[in-house]
Parts: C-alpha cells; structure tokens; sequence
C-alpha cells in the first residue's frame, strides 16, 4: 500500500529534483524511492564495518593494566573524600 509523504523542501532542490528527473525520463516518486534507497544502503555498509578494528586502538596503553587501575581508585577516593569533608562523615582509611 502506498502512503503519502509530504516535506517542505528549497525550491532550488526542487528545481534541481524537476531537471533531474526530466532528464533520466523518470518520475519524481521513482526517483525518490531510489535516491532514499541508495542512501540507506550506504549506511548499512558503513555500520557492518568491523568494529574490533576500528576500536582496538582504544585499548592500546602505554601503561600495565594495574596502574590505570590503582590510579582510577585513587581518583575516585580522592573524590569521595572531598564530598564528604566538613560533614563530620566517618570515612575509613
């Protein structure tokens, strides 16, 4: 079943869609259809990309494993400790 579908759009890309489609000897609706179907398949190839790869670097540290985290618990318990200065809050160390 068809639907409608109404957008406003640049009467310079109206212009452009009416040459265009005199000039393939096509419609506006084939045209449209195609156009959104061209770009919907482009998308689908740049999302089954490999996402291992282009992450990987992500992971790549200079640094051991235990420093990042040694280094993120002191961070946050420094945090920790400075909310909770001047509230008279028990904090063990």
């Amino acid at each position: 079943m068809d639907k409608i579908f109404s957008a406003r759009l640049d009467e310079a890309v109206l212009d452009e869609l009416e040459r265009v489609t005199r000039k393939l000897k096509m419609t506006k609706r084939r045209f449209l259809e195609e156009a959104i179907h061209v770009r919907a398949r482009q998308l689908e190839e740049a999302d089954s990309r490999d996402a291992w790869s282009e992450t990987l670097g992500a992971w790549n540290r200079d640094g051991r494993p235990e420093t990042s985290v040694a280094e993120a618990r002191e961070a946050f318990r420094l945090g920790f400790e400075r909310h909770q200065q001047g509230k008279r809050a028990r904090v063990r160390r």
